[in-house]
């Protein structure tokens, strides 16, 4: 049981680390591109959190039900493994 919880938690932090990586590199693709522009300083900052804002949105828009699904797998695993351990069936 324990190494089901396990699994699911892996691919949960996986794929939530695959997404921050994506959104890393694009977003230092962007300040590069906008530095080569001549765009410095507070407008490419302000350029760029608009930029991220909008991947943070796409990305749960695009990976929200995923990471809907594998937190609840992961609970009701917790759940199964609760109630079987007080049921007093061994678990190994």
């Amino acid at each position: 049981m324990e190494r089901a919880i396990a699994i699911v938690t892996g691919l949960l932090v996986g794929l939530f680390s695959l997404i921050l990586t994506a959104v890393a590199a694009i977003e230092n693709l962007a300040r590069e591109i906008l530095a080569s522009g001549g765009i410095r300083g507070e407008f490419q900052t302000a350029l760029l959190i608009v930029l991220l804002v909008t991947l943070a949105i796409g990305a749960f828009r695009l990976f929200g039900g995923v990471f809907a699904v594998l937190i609840g797998v992961v609970l009701m695993l917790i759940l199964l493994h609760a109630l079987l351990v007080t049921a007093g069936v061994p678990i190994h």
